[in-house]
C-alpha cells in the first residue's frame, strides 16, 4: 500500500489516505517514528504496528486530557481506559507511564482528597475513607489524622439551632442520624448530644393542644388521651413529662 496524502486532523493528528482507498488518524510522533513523509510505501503487517504503536500513543494523550480536568486515582484511570475499550497491555503500559511522570499518585490523591473534604465539607471520616475506598484506594492506605471536633459542635449547634422546637429526645435522634450519614461515628459526638436540652414543658403544651383541639371531637376522653400520649410519645416527648402534662392541661 503507497500513502497517497496526508491531511491536517486535530490535536497533533494527521489523516492518511492510503492507495486502498482507505485512511487512518495517525498522531505526528508516530509518522515521524516511522518516518511515513518518506517512506510512503507500507506493507499490511508494517500498518498493523502503526496502529498498534499509534494505539498506545492515543491512550496516553486521552488519559492526559482526563486527568487535566482534575487528580484521579489509578483505579479511576483503569475503569476510565476500559470503557474506550483498550485492552489491558496499552492500559497496565499507559498507567505505569503516568505513574512515573507523576501523573498518577495514590498517595498524593488520598492527602489532597481528605484535605478538601475536611476543609470545603461536613463530612466525617467513615465518609470520606467510604468514598476514597470506592475510588479504588486500599483502606490501609487511609489515614484521617484531623481533629473533627469543632466540625461536629458547628454542625450540633446548627441544627439545635433550625429544630429548637423539637423535644430533647426527637432532636437528639435528628441530628444523631443526621451525623451518622455524614460518616461520624457515634463515639465522636455522643457526649455532645447528652448536653443537648431544649424547652420540652414549654412546646409540650402547644402539642398537646394542637392535637386536643383537633381529635377532642372523634374521640371519647379515654382514648383521646390515649391518643394524645401515642402522639406525644412518637414526638419524643418522655412519658412522665406526657403523663404530667395530660393530667395538668385536664384541669
Amino acid at each position: 500500500m503507497i500513502i497517497t496524502e496526508y491531511k491536517k486532523a486535530k490535536n497533533n493528528q494527521y489523516e492518511l489516505t492510503l492507495s486502498n482507498n482507505t485512511s487512518i488518524i495517525l498522531y505526528e510522533e508516530t509518522i515521524i517514528k516511522r518516518n511515513l513523509l518518506i517512506n510512503k510505501n507500507i506493507s499490511q503487517t508494517e500498518l498493523n504496528l502503526i496502529i498498534k504503536e499509534n494505539n498506545k500513543l492515543e491512550a496516553y494523550y486521552i488519559t492526559i486530557n482526563y486527568l487535566n480536568k482534575k487528580m484521579r486515582t489509578e483505579f479511576e484511570v483503569k475503569e476510565y481506559l476500559l470503557k474506550k475499550d483498550y485492552n489491558k497491555i496499552i492500559i497496565d503500559n499507559t498507567i505505569a507511564m503516568l505513574k512515573k511522570q507523576g501523573y498518577i499518585d495514590d498517595d498524593k490523591y488520598i492527602n489532597s482528597y481528605i484535605s478538601d473534604q475536611y476543609n470545603l465539607t461536613n463530612n466525617g471520616p467513615d465518609k470520606i475513607k467510604y468514598n476514597l475506598i470506592k475510588l479504588g484506594i486500599n483502606e490501609s492506605k487511609i489515614k484521617i489524622n484531623q481533629d473533627f471536633n469543632l466540625k461536629i459542635r458547628k454542625i450540633i449547634d446548627k441544627k439545635v439551632n433550625i429544630n429548637n422546637k423539637l423535644s430533647t429526645r426527637a432532636l437528639i435522634i435528628n441530628i444523631s442520624h443526621y451525623l451518622i450519614n455524614l460518616g461520624y461515628p457515634m463515639e465522636m459526638f455522643q457526649d455532645y448530644l447528652e448536653k443537648i436540652k431544649t424547652n420540652d414543658d414549654k412546646y409540650i403544651k402547644v402539642e398537646y393542644q394542637q392535637i386536643y383541639n383537633k381529635y377532642k371531637n372523634k374521640y371519647d376522653q379515654n382514648k383521646l388521651n390515649l391518643y394524645i400520649k401515642d402522639k406525644l410519645y412518637q414526638k419524643g416527648y418522655d412519658l412522665d413529662l406526657i403523663n404530667k402534662t395530660i393530667k395538668k392541661e385536664k384541669k
